[in-house]
């Protein structure tokens, strides 16, 4: 069922309301913040489980065949990179399956731009979408057309210096080994069910699923594809050998006259560094989000957050948020970019 116009205002404090903040993980210039919770919902079935099935019916048709007893999230911008000769396809938007059902979307967008060929019914590796080509995928998510990515797909990869047709491939297989330290740095924490990301002093992106299952089957796609591609863009932007660590980083003292001093730099370094993440989150539990309603089904709502400071899309079960994945707006980004850029002198 369509709504569209119905409403609803809430904060960002509501989104992560039940979570726990848990130590921060840094790797150059991402940091970490786990979301922790003793509080799971098991109704939805992890995307990763066998009983989800994927399948390309049309160009720009993705279908979903959940053959679990429990309902299935489509994680937002979920995508699907296949070695066979098929058209790769990434969803515009998040998506709600129910139990025992098979479900088409026909917004889908195609990734692939000169490759023919429909994808086999079958289960496949999951992907989520690089950040820079998100926001631009949800604006256009109510409408059909399988080739309303290849422009920003373009765009991207010649940003990262791959020339060639709109191929999302192309850049997967060229920076293939860095994505997957990312997956190899960042690990999952007991009772995780969410993040909170950081790239270059910002948080870029907030997180959240409806139990530690799910989010143990997201969690590499997101941290990979999604969050790893936006930090080597910043890497590369910045054109720095090595890379110069964000404002929250705290280097070690030049001096250390032994082991016990060094072991209580590296603890007063990460108190710091922790003190210096949380205060940056804490700026933005305040920060209001309208949410417009785009379907209900079983008594959820996805809703899609007005465009602001943020954009994304979340699951609600009444006054409880299920399911969430919220992006800083890149015209947001730039303006704080730009705001803290160094003044003019001569």
């Amino acid at each position: 069922m369509i709504f569209g116009k119905r409403k609803k205002t809430i904060t960002l404090a509501e989104v992560l309301r039940g979570t726990e903040a848990s130590r921060v993980q840094s790797v150059g210039y991402m940091q970490v913040i786990p979301l922790t919770s003793d509080l799971t919902d098991d109704r939805f079935v992890s995307p990763a489980e066998v009983g989800v099935g994927v399948t390309t019916t049309h160009y720009g048709t993705l279908v979903f065949d959940n053959s679990e007893d429990t309902l299935l999230i489509v994680p937002c911008h979920t995508g699907y990179v296949v070695q066979e000769s098929a058209q790769d396809h990434a969803m515009a938007h998040a998506g709600l399956v129910k139990a025992r059902d098979k479900r088409a979307f026909d917004t889908a967008r195609c990734v692939q731009q000169t490759q023919g060929g429909l994808i086999r019914s079958g289960h496949y590796q999951m992907i989520i979408l690089p950040f820079a080509l998100r926001e631009q995928a949800l604006k256009d998510r109510n409408s059909k057309g399988y080739d309303k990515l290849w422009g920003a797909i373009a765009g991207f990869n010649r940003e990262m210096g791959i020339e060639g047709a709109s191929h999302l491939e192309y850049f997967l297989e060229r920076f293939g080994r860095e994505l997957d330290e990312f997956v190899a740095e960042f690990e999952c924490v007991p009772h995780q069910v969410g993040a909170i990301i950081l790239i270059d002093d910002h948080v870029v992106g907030i997180e959240r699923a409806p139990s530690h299952a799910y989010w143990q089957s997201v969690w590499p796609a997101l941290i990979r594809e999604c969050y790893g591609s936006l930090a080597i863009q910043v890497a590369r932007s910045k054109g720095e050998t090595p890379p110069a660590p964000p404002g929250t980083r705290v280097p070690l003292p030049e001096e250390i006259g032994s082991l016990d001093d060094l072991g209580r730099a590296v603890e007063e370094i990460a108190a710091e560094e922790e003190s210096r993440v949380r205060s940056l989150v804490r700026e933005l539990l305040d920060e209001r989000l309208t949410l417009t309603a785009d379907e209900e089904i079983e008594g959820l709502n996805l809703e899609t957050l007005e465009p602001g400071r943020f954009v994304g899309q979340v699951v609600r079960d009444g006054e409880r948020i299920v399911y969430a994945s919220i992006l800083s707006s890149k015209r947001w980004l730039q303006g704080r970019r730009w705001a803290g850029a160094k003044p003019f002198t001569i």
